[in-house]
């Protein structure tokens, strides 16, 4: 009996100890997930309805709209809006609104370092070829001055021996030599003139072991990191949501701003092929670059990189709406 008695004493205990557990968990629960406040229309709170959330979730621009849409997270913000507006707003938080929420915050976080990913391969061709583009105005600077230099000591060092040559007590053979010599360091002068002009292209150069980031948007061949997520890629052959559709993709327009520059030809295909292969080209014998074409290949992948810069806005737009949202709710 006595056994029976502690047995059942233990029972009830057990029973008491689960029940004040619980209650404990949900009190501490209720403390770190205050109830939601509801965002409430107007004419709803005046007629003294229910206090309900809303059930849609409003991007601040249509640019935010496209890339949410483009990288799914259009779906993830309806669901987490859905979930809100249908909890009261004495319930707490559930565990599948958290659930949605980590998921949205995630996806975004994906989406930063995709963006980012694209803009650090961008810089590092940058990077390289800006180094290279420097070695090659360094070798033509020196080229230059050496040949204007020499031009500049034939011209006038020459110049006054000839002088030199032209007194009459000297006799005529002498004037002859100078005269013959006089000609010779025109001439010479003008030779270094020509190639010190010349030199000013500077040398070209094989670009080696670096990313070719204008490949996929050009049609060549990409090599080593060279990569787009297809979600950056899709925003780049997209028109811009709100504008006149017949402007052509973002892509497009590059191009066209390109042709004016004249970084690419727009009447010439043969031309326009060998632009292209100067401005992909990467660990290839038969392409050579000039300073000039560096410079071009530079230049537009800054376009690039201000263009893919701004999926980083819109992403930012989205999760400054998300908080305010949440801000109203608490």
């Amino acid at each position: 009996m006595c056994h029976k008695h502690v047995a059942t004493a233990v029972y009830e205990a057990g029973i008491m100890a689960a029940i004040s557990i619980f209650w404990t968990a949900t009190v501490i629960a209720q403390s770190i997930h205050p109830p939601a406040f509801a965002i409430v229309p107007p004419a709803a709170a005046e007629a003294g309805s229910e206090p309900q959330t809303s059930s849609a979730f409003a991007l601040p621009n249509s640019d935010a709209d496209e890339t949410a849409h483009i990288f799914g997270l259009d779906s993830k913000l309806q669901r987490l809006s859905t979930l809100q507006s249908e909890r009261p707003s004495d319930v707490p938080t559930t565990l599948e609104e958290l659930s949605a929420r980590q998921e949205l915050l995630e996806s975004v976080q994906a989406s930063f370092l995709d963006v980012d990913s694209v803009l650090a391969e961008l810089a590092n061709e940058q990077s390289d070829l800006s180094s290279i583009r420097a070695a090659l105005q360094n070798r033509r600077d020196k080229t230059v001055n050496r040949l204007t230099t020499a031009a500049l000591l034939t011209g006038s060092g020459l110049g006054a021996g000839v002088s030199a040559t032209q007194f009459s007590s000297l006799g005529s053979t002498t004037q002859d030599v100078g005269d013959a010599i006089g000609i010779g360091s025109g001439a010479a002068s003008t030779i270094l003139s020509i190639l010190a002009a010349r030199a000013q292209k500077g040398p070209s150069v094989r670009v080696e072991e670096t990313p070719n980031m204008l490949a996929p948007l050009l049609g060549g061949v990409p090599v080593g990191n060279t990569h787009y997520p297809p979600e950056v890629l899709q925003y780049l052959r997209s028109p811009p949501m709100g504008e006149d559709p017949s402007r052509g993709t973002r892509l497009e327009r590059l191009m066209a701003e390109w042709e004016k520059a004249g970084r690419l030809s727009a009447a010439d295909p043969t031309t326009r092929r060998r632009q292209i292969a100067a401005l992909t080209a990467s660990d290839d014998p038969a392409v050579k670059l000039t300073i000039d074409q560096l410079t071009d290949r530079i230049a537009m992948l800054g376009d690039v990189r201000g263009r893919v810069s701004l999926m980083k806005r819109d992403l930012a737009n989205i999760m400054r709406s998300y908080s305010a949202l949440e801000r109203e709710q608490k």
